[in-house]
């Protein structure tokens, strides 16, 4: 794999959705076309096309030192170790996430990371001090998730799990409700305009981060 450019400011999405023509799908197009227009680059990993096999091995959990790495888990971690931001696109199945995403975390974002690492926050490699960009969707209203705890309890046990226990910088969830096949125009134009928009204010956000660090560095070679 040749190496990326180290000065793009690069995007890693994981699309978890087995039709790449759901409203998923065009949340994902959105999101690629407004970040490629302002100068910036998205790699999209959809985990369906691809048949990323979820199913952890024992061989690949780091219970004694460190576990084994795959082939397509190895080739994840150095698309991810070259990006700037993790963005997840899926819809909400059952108050949880799609299998295969969670495999994606298993796999993926476990690699080599034990439960005493997420406990000490030790930040995985591949995304440690990077944000995480959450857009997620539900046939069902915003207001009955909240009634059933569930936007609570998906913002606990995976925004906050994995923002905090692979020491990432920080987690914003956008959250799109009432997704259905016979969904109003206006309203899914009014979504995607979301979509747009969040990801030009991420865009900004990454170019002023690494505004900073470049000034951080400059001035740190400069006090030396």
């Amino acid at each position: 794999m040749n190496s990326p450019d180290s000065t793009v400011i690069r995007h890693h999405l994981v699309l978890a959705n087995p039709s790449r023509t759901s409203f998923d799908g065009q949340i994902v197009d959105t999101y690629v076309e407004t970040v490629e227009r302002l100068g910036q680059q998205v790699v999209v990993r959809d985990l369906y096309a691809m048949g990323f096999d979820p199913v952890l091995r024992n061989e690949e959990r780091p219970i004694e030192g460190d576990g084994q790495l795959s082939d397509d888990v190895a080739a994840e971690l150095e698309l991810l170790g070259a990006s700037d931001i993790l963005v997840m696109v899926y819809p909400i199945w059952f108050a949880l996430p799609p299998a295969i995403l969670k495999g994606y975390v298993d796999r993926v974002l476990g690699s080599n990371y034990s439960f005493r690492d997420v406990q000490a926050q030790a930040g995985h490699p591949a995304v440690k001090g990077k944000p995480l960009l959450s857009f997620s969707t539900s046939g069902t209203s915003l207001a009955w998730l909240h009634e059933k705890g569930q936007v609570g309890s998906l913002r606990e046990i995976f925004d906050a799990y994995l923002w905090q226990g692979l020491g990432m910088t920080r987690a914003e969830h956008i959250r799109i409700d009432s997704v259905v096949p016979d969904m109003d125009a206006d309203y899914a134009a009014e979504q995607l305009e979301r979509v747009r928009s969040t990801a030009e204010r991420t865009c900004a956000m990454l170019l002023s981060d690494r505004h900073s660090a470049r000034t951080a560095g400059v001035m740190s070679r400069t006090n030396d």
